[in-house]
């Protein structure tokens, strides 16, 4: 069987991100005592039929914890396993930015746009959830330029699927999906004079009211039975529920400066805003001019206009909190529209510059991907190695790090007995599932921004003494100036303190540097205290 080139640069785009990857799976550049022991601990506990938001503090969509939990069921409970499920997504993430460029342009420069976003692409460090949501995300953005091309409506129920998943993950941006599907379809069938079809008609029916309608049922079954303040804390979109607010006036020009800052802060980021720049000031000129082919020239248009539309609607969360981090959403819209620019700018400009253009974008790729895996595979030293059952990974942490983990879930393991309990905070889920451990009570996270109320605190009390907890694990962010952090027992959970500090004393300390700030993943204090015994 002969292959098309399309499918031959897949294959090579499937091959290239599965390289880049498979460093991977044996280890994390920083793995969170908080944020990602929330995930771990989640992606096990569905596992053992508990449920999110009901039975454990979860902030983002449901789906992703049954995602992971389903890597857990076929390959073992260890990180690695969730390490694999999230290395299939990122090549399928680059896979769909393949096949959304070659939309708009041939597939060997679709290859190279895919290899650079693949090596170039910001990971969200601080969660294994938000990788489903890109991988939707283009997935969506793929069906909508095909649809401009094909005007198949198998593509526009491939992207309402799609929205819907993404709104399982997480809802604001499924909503805003949805919202740029409908969006996009309406100008796109009135731009192509696409027929309004009985088809189209359940399309937008469906798009309109039975996705949000399933939805918000979804979301209503899992919430029902929680107070109000306990939905607020899982779903943070409202008032001040955020730690951080922007103003738009500001947030904008910073984007733009950040941007400007990482084209000139080398010889090589000039030459790459000059190759890319350059390429979309000439594109611009081009499709103004209207120099190139009349078809081709308004599918570029249009796909530029669903490319961009995505790309604002994705800008939701970075442009009311100014979190750098949360740009990320919109970054695989901003690379397809620098190489759409770049393949618009190939109709025009000679071979020899095409050649250099792709040589050098290529190079930086490779090299991109080689550093990448020289870089995972120097940091894969014993002292760096949870060597925990349930570990088995490698870590970027410091070594302090990793010792004190390594230390505290091997006096747990030891010290526990089969049905005991612990209690870990402010936020330390990672020992619940290091030891394999249920948590004593649904609620994970103890710090000023999630705005414990009273009633809630004495909830928490009660499942503590229902438990019989004996052991209380208290990490240093107990006592932290970040913001919306604050101090146990002062800033914030004043009865819950008060508990801890009549009813428990210290028994061992390990690592951490108490007088130096907390860290995120780094200079990690463990204090764990014994029940008092009543005289």
């Amino acid at each position: 069987m002969k292959l098309n080139s399309k499918t031959i640069f897949l294959l090579l785009t499937i091959l290239i991100s599965a390289v880049f990857v498979w460093p991977e799976l044996n280890y994390q550049d920083l793995l969170s005592q908080g944020d990602h022991g929330r995930d771990l601990y989640a992606f096990d506990a569905v596992t053992h039929g508990k449920l999110p938001y009901k039975d454990f503090w979860w902030v983002y969509g449901p789906l992703m914890p049954y995602y992971y939990g389903l890597f857990f069921k076929i390959f073992g409970v260890h990180i690695t396993s969730v390490l694999l499920g999230r290395a299939l997504l990122v090549v399928l993430c680059s896979v769909f930015f393949y096949l959304s460029a070659a939309c708009l342009m041939s597939p060997s420069l679709a290859f190279l746009g895919a290899i650079w976003f693949t090596q170039s692409r910001q990971e969200f460090f601080f969660t294994y959830n938000h990788i489903g949501g890109i991988t939707m995300e283009l997935l969506i953005g793929w069906c909508l330029l095909s649809y401009i091309r094909m005007a198949s409506m198998r593509y526009l129920w491939i992207a309402l699927i799609s929205s819907f998943i993404l709104c399982l993950i997480k809802i604001n941006f499924g909503l805003a999906g949805l919202t740029g599907i409908i969006l996009s379809v309406l100008g796109i069938d009135l731009i192509k004079k696409y027929p309004f079809s009985d088809e189209k008609k359940k399309f937008y029916f469906a798009a309109a009211c039975l996705v949000p309608l399933a939805v918000g049922i979804i979301y209503w079954l899992l919430f029902k039975d929680i107070p109000f303040y306990a939905l607020r804390q899982c779903m943070p979109y409202f008032g001040d529920d955020q730690p951080y607010h922007a103003s738009p006036l500001l947030v904008i020009p910073y984007y733009f400066t950040q941007h400007w800052l990482t084209f000139i802060h080398s010889p090589v980021g000039v030459a790459i805003g000059v190759v890319l720049h350059g390429c979309t000031l000439l594109s611009v000129y081009l499709l103004i001019s209207k120099r190139i082919e009349k078809t081709y020239r308004q599918d570029v248009l249009l796909g530029l206009a669903v490319i961009g539309l995505f790309f604002v609607f994705y800008f939701n969360e970075f442009i009311v909190s100014g979190i750098w981090y949360r740009t990320f959403w919109s970054l695989p819209f901003l690379d397809l529209f620098h190489f759409v620019m770049i393949a618009v700018a190939f109709t025009f400009i000679p071979k020899f510059l095409r050649i250099i253009v792709w040589v050098f974008l290529g190079g930086l790729a490779l090299l991109g991907i080689a550093a990448h895996i020289g870089s995972i595979q120097s940091q894969k030293q014993p002292y760096r190695y949870l060597s925990m059952d349930r570990g088995h990974i490698y870590v970027g942490n410091e070594p302090q790090w990793t010792d004190t983990v390594n230390r505290v879930t091997d006096f747990l393991n030891t010290t526990l007995q089969k049905d005991d309990l612990f209690f870990a905070l402010p936020y330390d889920c990672l020992y619940y599932y290091l030891t394999g451990k249920e948590s004593p009570t649904r609620q994970l996270i103890f710090f000023d921004h999630i705005k414990i109320p009273p009633p809630q605190e004495i909830s928490v009390i009660r499942e503590l003494e229902s438990h019989h907890i004996q052991l209380v694990l208290m990490s240093n962010r107990i006592i932290s100036d970040e913001t919306g952090l604050g101090i146990f027992g002062r800033t914030y959970c004043p009865l819950l303190g008060q508990y801890v500090h009549d009813n428990f004393r210290p028994l061992i300390r390990q690592g951490g540097d108490w007088t130096q700030p907390p860290g995120w993943a780094n200079n990690h204090g463990v204090i764990i205290l014994k029940r008092k015994i009543k005289p």
